[in-house]
């Protein structure tokens, strides 16, 4: 059910999502429980992390990642855009990037690192704010691509650590400057 009673705004990927990944998703999988997923995951790809487990904390990276993209694709497709899910989505994805950020970026990247969890922050802060404000709380292209950019400066990093290929350090490094851009510009928008 969707909160304004409209049909909501696909976004790019929404499309692929809707023939390649949503109809093998059961009906009584709401978008909601696939957030708390994320909530249950992170510990783990942390865990993972902090363990040096590379390999395996990648791979358990990229599907809660991957949950990110499913269940806002899920709720925009069989419109069932909740307020919990607007409030608590966001949060997982904040929660994700700033621990595998504070655990593998922070020894490499320190005033990046430190810019992108104070921004993330800010998100998290500006969020409940536009919520007690009654303003409107939704996702834009701008926070879209800051994740992606946030995703894939992490799996450069870790093939980076993995490989100690120094231009792959440097990719990273840039594709998380250009993610705090884009998040800034997020928030300048009252996106999340």
């Amino acid at each position: 059910m969707n909160l304004s009673g409209e049909k909501p705004q696909l976004f790019f990927h929404d499309h692929a999502m809707k023939y390649m990944f949503i109809p093998l998703i059961p009906k009584w999988v709401a978008p909601n429980h696939i957030t708390i997923a994320r909530f249950i995951l992170t510990p783990m790809v942390a865990a993972l992390f902090l363990l040096e487990e590379y390999e395996w904390g990648a791979a358990l990276f990229l599907l809660t990642a991957f949950t990110d993209a499913l269940d806002g694709s899920l709720a925009r497709v069989r419109n069932q855009i909740t307020e919990w899910g607007q409030t608590y989505d966001p949060l997982a994805d904040k929660l994700l990037i700033g621990s595998v950020m504070i655990i593998l970026a922070l020894k490499y990247f320190f005033f990046a690192t430190i810019i992108m969890v104070s921004v993330d922050l800010s998100f998290i802060v500006a969020a409940w704010w536009w919520k007690a404000e009654k303003l409107e709380i939704k996702a834009n292209m701008w926070g879209k691509f800051k994740m992606l950019l946030q995703v894939l400066g992490i799996l450069v990093l870790l093939f980076a650590i993995v490989t100690q290929i120094p231009i792959l350090f440097i990719a990273s490094a840039w594709l998380f400057y250009f993610a705090i851009l884009l998040a800034i510009a997020s928030l300048i928008t009252q996106g999340i």
